[in-house]
């Protein structure tokens, strides 16, 4: 007897539900962007790429809000940007996707000199590559160096 009330009893609440459904109000889609075409996202918004996407030159986003208050918790991010942010939050308040978690590291020095005489970009000197070991003072001829801000 007390199976059959239950099973009564979930039968009615399952009925019950089939109508909530309807009476949901309807969710906004979402919107897309990023990929190829570079779609924008309304003002007060971001493009969401997703966590390791930032290099993907046709990843496809959702357009989210950017948070107004974020936690003063920390677990670090890395923004698709190069700038660590306190948290996930942060990021998305500054607009900005996650390319993962942790601090970000240090870009690698761009390198330049060698053979090719390669150039740096303006505002930067090549100079010896001291991590390597490629000595130009003792003849090393095709010795690359790094670009250091002037």
């Amino acid at each position: 007897m007390d199976a059959l009330i239950t099973l009564l009893a979930v039968f009615s609440i399952s009925s019950m539900l089939v109508g909530c459904k309807n009476s949901m109000p309807p969710q906004a889609p979402e919107i897309i962007c990023g990929t190829i075409q570079g779609l924008t996202c309304p003002d007060q918004q971001y493009c969401d790429l997703g966590v390791g996407h930032c290099k993907v030159a046709d990843a496809q986003g959702v357009c989210k809000t950017k948070p107004e208050n974020c936690t003063r918790e920390f677990v670090p991010v890395c923004g698709c940007d190069g700038k660590t942010y306190g948290n996930a939050c942060e990021a998305a308040a500054a607009g900005v996707s996650i390319d993962h978690a942790g601090e970000c590291k240090p870009a690698e020095p761009q390198a330049c000199g060698g053979i090719a005489g390669i150039k740096c970009p303006e505002n930067q000197i090549c100079i010896d590559n001291p991590s390597d070991d490629c000595d130009p003072a003792q003849g090393g001829a095709d010795c690359p160096g790094i670009c250091k801000a002037k």
